[in-house]
């Protein structure tokens, strides 16, 4: 059994300072030092003070309202860190189709908001699956974790999962977005039985398949860094602080209209109405627990423990060939996150005969995957289909 012990030890509740500059100016030299230390070297100043700032710079005060959901749906779970939204028919046992599965999307467990399954008309996952006939199908809408939540740890969340999986009737047919799918594969090898077909879009299964950005950073800043970061945020990590480390320079229109996959005819008021939503949702953030998010990078990103096999899931270690579901994998030409020969590794580390293996590359960066025009009108149809047995 793995046992990893992360050293993040968040200061008490009443040390919180009453603003922000004090506490960055108290704790500067002390990090700057630890990074110096614990880097070896490597460090460039640019990544050195966006890590700093990632733990003690200002943020803005007021966040904006994320947007609310696009589909018509009922909640018919709440978790304490999750809200299992259904949308017609409810998911559950006893109105489950005639040879049919409950579908369920693990959106990713991130400082994104979980819209992204279901952003806008014409650029929603969940509106394309329900079109092309898919019943039962729920989302995993991830809460924003608050201070009580800062143990929670990756067992905490897959336990979650196993809850609602229970809840929809197994098996079930699970769809993994980015993040959300290494969590799927992952519960899918740990209860095979559980799980009737496998979705993985954009997906980091491999790491050493091929170095992009993520793994880079994850190689060269080393774990009690990150864990200092973290408990210097009271064992919380901010979604706001991750993402300007993540985006220093933040959107613009050009990003934004190649994820929605906007053609060039588009009306300029839809256009603006778009870009206005899409900012409201990037922005609009999720905190994540520090225990989480260490284990996640120490697990999964360091050790790449996924692919060879030094990842537990609820105390069993997690062998890819038990599963043996077909799968569907769908990666971005232009992912700018995950290589697309990271998620397709998946291929030869899974049981599942390579005749019920279905691989797409769409054009598409990685934020289009799920919320680009052109794929929610083109492949997510083919998905909905290949899930309810009209295609292969």
């Amino acid at each position: 059994m793995e046992a990893t012990k992360h050293r993040f030890r968040p200061e008490p509740d009443d040390a919180r300072p009453m603003s922000v500059a004090p506490f960055g100016l108290f704790r500067l030299p002390l990090l700057w030092s630890a990074l110096a230390i614990d880097a070896s070297g490597w460090m460039a100043s640019t990544v050195a003070k966006n890590l700093t700032e990632l733990a003690t710079g200002e943020i803005a005060q007021e966040t904006p309202a994320p947007p609310d959901w696009t589909t018509d749906h009922t909640v018919t779970l709440e978790l304490e860190a999750m809200t299992l939204r259904s949308f017609a028919p409810p998911p559950d046992a006893s109105s489950r189709p005639p040879g049919g599965q409950a579908t369920l999307i693990c959106t990713p467990l991130a400082s994104v908001r979980p819209l992204i399954a279901d952003f806008a008309p014409d650029h929603s996952v969940v509106a394309s699956l329900i079109g092309a006939g898919v019943p039962g199908l729920s989302v995993i809408d991830w809460r924003s974790a608050t201070g009580e939540m800062r143990y929670k740890s990756l067992d905490s969340y897959f336990c979650d999962l196993n809850v609602i999986v229970d809840h929809l009737g197994p098996p079930v047919n699970l769809i993994g977005l980015c993040q959300g799918g290494w969590m799927a594969l992952a519960y899918a090898a740990r209860f095979p039985d559980k799980v009737a077909k496998l979705v993985l879009v954009g997906a980091p299964i491999d790491l050493s398949a091929r170095t992009t950005r993520l793994t880079t950073l994850a190689e060269r800043i080393p774990l009690p860094v990150i864990e200092r970061l973290v408990a210097l945020n009271h064992g919380i990590v901010e979604g706001a602080r991750f993402l300007r480390f993540w985006a220093p320079a933040g959107i613009n229109d050009d990003f934004i209209f190649r994820s929605l996959q906007l053609a060039a005819d588009t009306p300029q008021d839809a256009r603006a109405a778009l870009a206005g939503r899409f900012s409201r949702w990037f922005w609009s953030t999720n905190d994540m627990p520090g225990r989480y998010f260490l284990e996640v990078v120490d697990r999964l990103l360091k050790r790449n423990g996924l692919a060879n096999g030094q990842f537990t899931v609820l105390g069993v270690p997690v062998d890819l060939a038990r599963v043996r579901a077909p799968v569907f994998l769908i990666a971005a030409e232009q992912d700018e996150v995950v290589a697309s020969e990271q998620l397709f590794a998946a291929e030869r580390l899974i049981g599942t005969p390579a005749a019920d293996i279905r691989k797409i590359v769409a054009p598409s960066n990685h934020l289009g995957l799920f919320i680009g025009a052109n794929t929610n009108r083109r492949i997510w149809p083919d998905v909905g289909r290949w899930l309810t047995g009209g295609g292969k």
